[in-house]
């Protein structure tokens, strides 16, 4: 790299002799070399000397040769590249910004590599947009580059701007050589599946995981394959991911739901309690594990396994609405009510309250249940069961006109059913 006309020629028999010393381990004295080479020799020499010490991870010692001839030849970006990296690797990364915000963005040869290192710095901030500037600016200095179109792509990803990342892996994809050669196909196997092109992300993620089977890489194909229904591959894939990681718990619940659309419900099952055996903690595994015991016939099971998913998780909706569920359709009130209350403590859902009406209801404490039932009406005003049940009870308790209001809106919204159809008909004749 040529510094200025006046600096004199670099001294390539010494630094050859430096390098080959380097080379067959004669490290001592090759330092002492260097040593001596940055006190007699040129600026082209320390430039020279200042790289070598970078390549041996001594990035302390080059800046201190970089930062006089950063200041000697200002503009120069060869030198303001090297200066920048050194304090990259010294984690002295304000400073590493001030110098490569001098340099010309501009230069064809230096102003894409600058942009990118500005990218990566601010990106490491946590300066997301900025970074983003930075490499749109590096790509329009240099169009053709395919790596800073897969940098670009990479950092969408980080943004979740998967749709911006897609048109560029695309672009990267067509060229076969390319495809090759960079890590391409699991990065756009994702960003497809987080636009929901499901299907055209399958074969990208096969293709990934053939080349190279990682967690994550096979996590995002069973995935993607359970959420298009192609249960057998999920399931053939899950038990890859599992075998090389028993671990990787956020996997078992999907794994057993994939089981279960194949008509496996005792395979499910043991896949859930597998995953409590690694993650004893995990509630959403309680409540699938409930789930499965009552499909199994195992009611009480399910019951003691919504209840055991509640204490570790309280403010679990769903395991609370199939508890409720299961305690409404075997009229355990008390039970209900009790529950609600203690859930209540940690989640208020307008759902725990119209449990709650229900049973004070069929517990004939009709006050407080149409209190309870009033209260959430507004946000069950589009819910034909919610409004046949409690237009039926306002019926009952002497307000005819607001019940029957209700009972003519539930027929509205569910007019396959014949008997509540028939009854408003009958009211209104």
């Amino acid at each position: 790299m040529n510094l200025e006309s006046e600096a004199f020629a670099l001294n390539e028999q010494v630094l050859k002799e430096i390098v080959e010393g380097l080379e067959h381990g004669h490290t001592s004295e090759a330092l002492a070399s260097l040593e001596q080479l940055e006190k007699t020799g040129t600026d082209e020499d320390r430039l020279a000397v200042a790289d070598l010490y970078i390549e041996l991870g001594l990035s302390d010692r080059a800046v201190d040769i970089l930062s006089p001839l950063y200041v000697d030849y200002a503009g120069n970006a060869g030198v303001a590249l090297l200066l920048a990296e050194c304090y990259i690797d010294l984690d002295r990364e304000e400073e590493a910004i001030t110098v490569l915000e001098q340099v010309d963005k501009t230069d064809s040869e230096n102003g894409p590599r600058t942009l990118v290192l500005l990218a990566d710095l601010y990106q490491s901030q946590g300066l997301d947009e900025v970074a983003l500037a930075k490499l749109k600016e590096a790509r329009s200095l240099a169009p053709d580059e395919p790596l800073l179109a897969y940098g670009l792509a990479e950092l969408y990803m980080t943004l979740g701007a998967f749709d911006q990342a897609v048109p560029l892996f695309a672009e990267i994809a067509a060229v076969p050589a390319l495809r090759e050669e960079l890590p391409l196909d699991a990065l756009y196997a994702e960003s497809l599946a987080m636009i929901g092109e499901f299907e055209e992300a399958i074969p990208l993620y096969e293709r990934a995981v053939a080349e190279r089977s990682d967690l994550h890489t096979l996590f995002g194909l069973a995935m993607t394959a359970h959420r298009v229904g192609l249960h057998q591959k999920a399931v053939e894939t899950f038990q890859q991911l599992i075998a090389q990681d028993p671990d990787y718990t956020s996997a078992y619940v999907p794994y057993a739901e994939s089981q279960a659309e194949l008509g496996l419900t005792k395979e499910a099952l043991n896949v859930i309690k597998q995953g409590m055996e690694r993650d004893d903690y995990n509630d959403e595994l309680r409540t699938m594990e409930a789930l499965f015991l009552l499909k199994l016939g195992d009611r009480q099971g399910s019951v003691n396994a919504l209840r055991e998913a509640l204490a570790l998780n309280p403010e679990s909706l769903l395991a609370a609405e199939r508890l409720l569920a299961l305690l409404a359709e075997d009229e355990d009130h008390e039970a209900t009510i009790e529950t609600i209350s203690a859930i209540e403590e940690h989640v208020t859902a307008p759902i725990l309250t119209w449990y709650r009406a229900r049973s004070l209801y069929a517990l004939e404490d009709y006050t407080n249940a149409m209190k309870q039932y009033a209260q959430v009406e507004s946000a069950f005003a589009d819910d034909a069961l919610f409004l046949k049940e409690y237009g039926f009870a306002l019926v009952e308790e002497g307000r005819r006109e607001e019940g029957q209001a209700l009972l003519r809106r539930a027929a509205m919204f569910a007019p396959e059913d014949a008997d509540l159809v028939d009854y408003v008909e009958r009211m209104d004749s």
